[in-house]
This record gives structure tokens, sequence and C-alpha cells, in this order.
């Protein structure tokens, strides 16, 4: 509907109490990472300091988390403590417990189910959502999306350097100047957003609930 396009990405931001560099929010789950590298999850009214120490972080709505290092080493939360897994990388992104993405530092692009499969294309931010849509972006800013391991990139317009995909209709990114856009599929086109932050998670169906960090470390959170 019209209300409907006329509300997506209009975000009434709410300041968090914290300092982060990274947050990652999806179902009930928010996670977050600061410029200390400590981790700490949200438990719905502060933030509880996690065991670790991590550089980016991310959770799906399954409860899922992985977090990896500034050694580029992987770890997935196992309840109580962190496994490390295979692999390395400079950024994750889990969609469930058997659907992480992640980017290393040579900008390659890796699956993971259980085992690491490499992808085709080259990034340096990789989001996957829920229903395993997978929104990435390059080094020069392109923005690109495939439906899974089995689609294939199609490059959709705009510019990011930091992507958050929660489903196909809930795409949010931060481009180099700081703005947030948000993903319209009825026209496939973006709607400027209030705010400004360099980093953003999409964490609900139509960007209803959405977490930024600014560059102050600031949070803000909308629904």
């Amino acid at each position: 509907t019209t209300q409907h396009t006329n509300m997506l990405g209009q975000f009434n931001w709410n300041k968090v109490d914290g300092a982060l560099t990274k947050v990652s929010v999806s179902g009930g789950n928010v996670w977050g990472v600061n410029s200390a590298q400590e981790i700490w999850r949200f438990n719905g009214n502060s933030w509880d300091k996690m065991p670790g120490a991590a550089v980016g972080v991310s959770c799906s709505a399954d409860g899922s988390c992985w977090v990896v290092n500034s050694q580029d080493q992987l770890f997935n939360w196992n309840g109580q403590s962190w496994n490390q897994m295979d692999g390395a990388a400079t950024v994750i992104s889990v969609g469930n417990a058997r659907d992480v993405w992640a980017v290393n530092r040579q900008g390659e692009i890796w699956h993971w189910t259980g085992s690491w499969q490499k992808v085709d294309g080259a990034a340096v931010d990789i989001s996957v959502g829920v229903d395993g849509t997978v929104v990435c972006c390059n080094s020069a800013g392109e923005i690109y999306r495939r439906s899974g391991a089995m689609g294939s990139w199609q490059k959709m317009s705009g510019a990011a350097r930091n992507v958050s995909c929660h489903d196909a209709s809930s795409i949010v990114v931060t481009n180099a100047a700081g703005e947030v856009w948000t993903f319209n599929p009825s026209n496939n086109d973006w709607i400027k957003s209030p705010g400004a932050g360099v980093h953003v998670s999409a964490g609900g169906p139509q960007a209803s609930r959405v977490w930024i960090v600014n560059s102050a470390g600031e949070i803000w959170r909308h629904g």
C-alpha cells in the first residue's frame, strides 16, 4: 500500500546506553562489540559483558552467534562459551545455525553449511537474511544481491560501505558519507532514511527493527 511505502525506512531512532563499533540484531537477539574488542549482549534493558574478544559479530533469530577477532579467527557461541571454527574472515554474517557467510582479507566470499565453500565474486561487507537472501558490497561501493548459495549475484542500484539484510524485504545500508538508505522492494530503489551511521543491522521484516552505530560509537535503535 502507499502508506506502507511511505513508512518504510522512516526510522524513529531512540538512543541506547553504551558504546559500540559493531551491532547485530535478529529477532530478539542483539549483540555488539566495542572499540576495546569487548563482546556485549543486550538483555532487553542493558548490556551483559560476554567472554572473549572480537572486532565483528553476527547473530541470528535462532540464537546463533559468531564473532571474528583481530586475527581473523572465527568463533561460534555454544550457549556458554566460544568454539573456534575453521576458516579466517574479516566479516561474518549468520542467517541461521547452518547458513553462515563470510568475507576474508583478500575479499573472497565464503559460505558455511557445516564446512566452507568458496563463492564467486568479491566483497568487503556481506549480510545474509533469515530467508537466505544475501547482500554484499565491494570495494567500489557497488551493491549485489543473490538468493542464497544457489543463486547468482544481481547488481542493485545505489552505493554502500556497510550492508544489512534481514530478508528480501528488509535491506538497510550505510554509505561512505554515513547516510542510511533502506531498500524499497516495490520499485527496486532506495529510500533515504533519517539518521547517520557507520554500522547498521536490520533485524525485522520491512525494516521494522533496526539498530545502528554511528562514528562516535553511539547506539541507536528503531523498533
